[in-house]
Protein backbone atom coordinates (compact mmCIF):
# COMPACT_ATOMS: atom_id res chain seq x y z
CA UNK A 1 0.00 0.00 0.00
CA UNK A 2 2.97 2.33 0.42
CA UNK A 3 3.44 2.39 -3.36
CA UNK A 4 -0.09 3.59 -4.16
CA UNK A 5 -0.35 7.17 -5.45
CA UNK A 6 -2.14 9.81 -3.37
CA UNK A 7 -5.90 9.60 -3.65
CA UNK A 8 -6.02 5.88 -4.49
CA UNK A 9 -7.80 3.94 -1.75
CA UNK A 10 -5.78 1.04 -0.28
CA UNK A 11 -8.80 -1.30 -0.60
CA UNK A 12 -9.54 -1.60 -4.30
CA UNK A 13 -12.01 -3.93 -5.98
CA UNK A 14 -11.62 -5.90 -9.18
CA UNK A 15 -13.39 -4.50 -12.21
CA UNK A 16 -13.86 -5.46 -15.85
CA UNK A 17 -13.00 -2.96 -18.55
CA UNK A 18 -14.85 -3.52 -21.83
CA UNK A 19 -13.39 -2.05 -25.00
CA UNK A 20 -15.60 -2.30 -28.07
CA UNK A 21 -13.86 -2.21 -31.46
CA UNK A 22 -16.29 -1.33 -34.24
CA UNK A 23 -14.50 -0.62 -37.50
CA UNK A 24 -11.73 1.23 -39.33
CA UNK A 25 -11.98 3.35 -42.45
CA UNK A 26 -9.53 4.47 -45.11
CA UNK A 27 -6.57 2.29 -44.24
CA UNK A 28 -3.50 2.91 -46.43
CA UNK A 29 -1.91 0.52 -48.88
CA UNK A 30 0.83 -1.12 -46.85
CA UNK A 31 2.90 -3.09 -49.33
CA UNK A 32 4.16 -0.35 -51.64
CA UNK A 33 7.46 0.05 -49.80
CA UNK A 34 10.95 -1.29 -50.40
CA UNK A 35 10.20 -4.12 -47.95
CA UNK A 36 7.28 -5.21 -50.15
CA UNK A 37 9.61 -5.42 -53.14
CA UNK A 38 12.07 -7.54 -51.12
CA UNK A 39 9.25 -9.87 -50.03
CA UNK A 40 8.04 -10.14 -53.62
CA UNK A 41 11.54 -11.12 -54.77
CA UNK A 42 12.12 -13.61 -51.91
CA UNK A 43 8.77 -15.33 -51.45
CA UNK A 44 6.75 -14.18 -54.46
CA UNK A 45 4.18 -12.32 -52.38
CA UNK A 46 2.69 -9.21 -53.98
CA UNK A 47 -0.33 -7.78 -52.23
CA UNK A 48 -1.45 -4.21 -51.77
CA UNK A 49 -4.35 -5.01 -49.47
CA UNK A 50 -3.93 -5.05 -45.72
CA UNK A 51 -4.97 -7.79 -43.30
CA UNK A 52 -5.84 -5.53 -40.35
CA UNK A 53 -6.50 -6.32 -36.73
CA UNK A 54 -6.64 -4.15 -33.61
CA UNK A 55 -4.35 -4.70 -30.64
CA UNK A 56 -5.28 -3.06 -27.33
CA UNK A 57 -2.88 -2.71 -24.38
CA UNK A 58 -4.03 -1.73 -20.90
CA UNK A 59 -2.39 -2.12 -17.48
CA UNK A 60 0.23 -4.58 -18.72
CA UNK A 61 -2.33 -6.73 -20.55
CA UNK A 62 -2.90 -7.13 -24.29
CA UNK A 63 -5.87 -8.22 -26.32
CA UNK A 64 -6.63 -8.27 -30.02
CA UNK A 65 -9.42 -8.64 -32.52
CA UNK A 66 -9.69 -11.14 -35.33
CA UNK A 67 -7.81 -10.51 -38.58
CA UNK A 68 -9.90 -9.12 -41.44
CA UNK A 69 -8.33 -10.44 -44.64
CA UNK A 70 -7.70 -8.02 -47.55
CA UNK A 71 -9.70 -5.06 -46.29
CA UNK A 72 -9.33 -1.27 -46.28
CA UNK A 73 -12.52 -0.79 -44.30
CA UNK A 74 -12.65 -3.68 -41.81
CA UNK A 75 -15.69 -4.27 -39.64
CA UNK A 76 -15.08 -6.08 -36.35
CA UNK A 77 -17.84 -5.35 -33.82
CA UNK A 78 -15.76 -7.21 -31.24
CA UNK A 79 -15.17 -6.68 -27.54
CA UNK A 80 -11.90 -6.93 -25.67
CA UNK A 81 -12.22 -7.37 -21.91
CA UNK A 82 -9.57 -6.62 -19.30
CA UNK A 83 -9.80 -7.43 -15.59
CA UNK A 84 -7.95 -4.97 -13.39
CA UNK A 85 -8.20 -3.34 -9.97
CA UNK A 86 -10.42 -0.26 -9.74
CA UNK A 87 -9.45 2.49 -9.89
CA UNK A 88 -6.67 1.39 -12.24
CA UNK A 89 -3.16 2.71 -11.73
CA UNK A 90 -2.70 2.77 -15.52
CA UNK A 91 -3.92 6.08 -16.94
CA UNK A 92 -4.22 5.29 -20.64
CA UNK A 93 -5.26 2.65 -23.14
CA UNK A 94 -3.12 2.00 -26.21
CA UNK A 95 -5.04 1.10 -29.37
CA UNK A 96 -3.07 0.03 -32.40
CA UNK A 97 -4.23 -1.05 -35.85
CA UNK A 98 -1.79 -3.59 -37.27
CA UNK A 99 -1.33 -5.34 -40.60
CA UNK A 100 -0.96 -9.09 -40.15
CA UNK A 101 1.92 -10.48 -42.17
CA UNK A 102 3.71 -13.81 -42.49
CA UNK A 103 7.11 -12.26 -41.79
CA UNK A 104 6.41 -9.35 -39.44
CA UNK A 105 3.22 -7.55 -38.36
CA UNK A 106 3.38 -3.82 -39.07
CA UNK A 107 1.71 -1.00 -37.13
CA UNK A 108 -0.61 1.07 -39.31
CA UNK A 109 -1.64 3.54 -36.63
CA UNK A 110 -1.50 4.05 -32.87
CA UNK A 111 -3.73 6.06 -30.56
CA UNK A 112 -3.72 6.51 -26.79
CA UNK A 113 -6.94 7.13 -24.84
CA UNK A 114 -6.44 9.06 -21.61
CA UNK A 115 -8.78 7.55 -18.99
CA UNK A 116 -9.02 10.91 -17.19
CA UNK A 117 -10.64 12.41 -20.30
CA UNK A 118 -13.35 9.76 -20.60
CA UNK A 119 -14.24 9.25 -16.94
CA UNK A 120 -15.57 11.47 -14.19
CA UNK A 121 -13.99 12.25 -10.84
CA UNK A 122 -14.27 9.47 -8.28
Amino acid sequence: NLLLPDGVPPERQWARFYIKIYRAEGLPRMNTSIMANVKKALIGENKDLVDPYVQVAFAGQKGKTSIQKSSYEPLWNEQIIFTEMFPPLCRRIKIQIRDSDKVNDVAIGTHFIDLRKISNEG
